[in-house]
């Protein structure tokens, strides 16, 4: 990724941080205030007691709002994890049908290098013959693999 989607990574998790703390504030806070209402409204006069049931709203309104942040922030988070996924997918994918292609090649450079006689194997074109081999087994594998759209 570039260095501007990790700064975007970066502050995605300072936010989480910051939300996660806000949130561990808040709770007991929501839970105090909530027990205390009723208490409230017995004891102080009703002009009183209505500014507490605001506060109370005003809690429950900011703990809302983080738990909809708290969301947000998880599903950008699974954007980006599955964005990471998706790209190591293609890495490996283009990968293997390297290694793939390879492979073949590779076992006939191997047997063509053993020190046994084979055929062909005095022959003036049998570098151009085996060259020859190689490269039709790498373009077939190719349309094979873009047909397949592996690439």
């Amino acid at each position: 990724f570039s260095d501007s989607a990790r700064g975007a990574i970066k502050e995605i998790s300072i936010l989480r941080r910051d939300i996660i703390s806000f949130r561990r504030i808040i709770w007991p806070i929501r839970a105090v205030i909530g027990s205390l209402e009723p208490k409230i409204r017995r004891f102080t006069k009703m002009d009183l007691a209505v500014y507490f049931g605001d506060t109370v709203d005003h809690v429950d309104k900011i703990w809302d709002a983080l738990d909809e942040y708290k969301e947000i922030i998880e599903g950008l988070n699974d954007t980006y994890d599955s964005l990471a996924g998706n790209r190591t997918n293609d890495v490996m994918r283009m990968l293997t049908v390297i290694a793939v292609i390879l492979l073949p090649i590779t076992v006939i450079a191997s047997i063509w290098g053993m020190n046994i006689p084979l055929p062909f194997q005095n022959s003036t074109h049998s570098l151009l013959f085996v060259f020859l081999i190689m490269a039709v087994i790498i373009g077939g594998m190719l349309y094979f693999f873009r047909r397949k759209r592996l690439m």
